[in-house]
């Protein structure tokens, strides 16, 4: 008899390598998101830097840019809130592919499993098939001594 193959293995196969690239994926996004935190976390210390820093001493031409550069650091604070927003969500769209291939993979290796395990049973149907007929055909005949 053959030796067993699964008979959807390309299938399988495909599926394995689409789980892989999913994870793949996500690794990217979650490293797009770590960018973006580490970004925010930037502005945020400059941000904290300067509305902390000593102006008493200072002149109005001073003032005035430093005013502006804060109000252009909040601006960025916002853009940088909503870019890691949507690098969050692409994330968890990633992350919900990823789910949808495993999910795929597992029930290929399920049909396998299940396939293999018919595979084996009739392998022994006909094992036992051959031993009974073996055991009839030395039946009738006379032992030798």
């Amino acid at each position: 008899m053959n030796p067993y193959r699964f008979s959807m293995e390309k299938v399988l196969d495909w599926r394995s390598d689409q789980e892989e690239a999913a994870q793949r994926f996500v690794k990217e996004k979650e490293s797009q998101l770590a960018l973006e935190q580490n970004k925010l976390e930037r502005i945020l210390s400059e941000s904290r830097r300067i509305k902390n820093e000593n102006l008493f001493n200072q002149g109005i031409d001073h003032l005035k840019r430093h005013s502006l550069y804060k109000d252009m650091l909040d601006d960025r604070i916002i853009k940088q809130k909503l870019s890691m927003q949507k690098a969050q969500k692409e994330l968890e769209a990633a992350q919900s592919a990823l789910q949808l291939a495993h999910q795929d993979k597992k029930v290929m290796q399920k049909l396998e499993e299940k396939e293999q395990f018919k595979y084996k049973e009739l392998v022994k149907k006909k094992e036992q098939s051959q031993l009974d007929e073996i055991s009839t055909l030395s039946f009738g005949r006379p032992s030798v001594l």
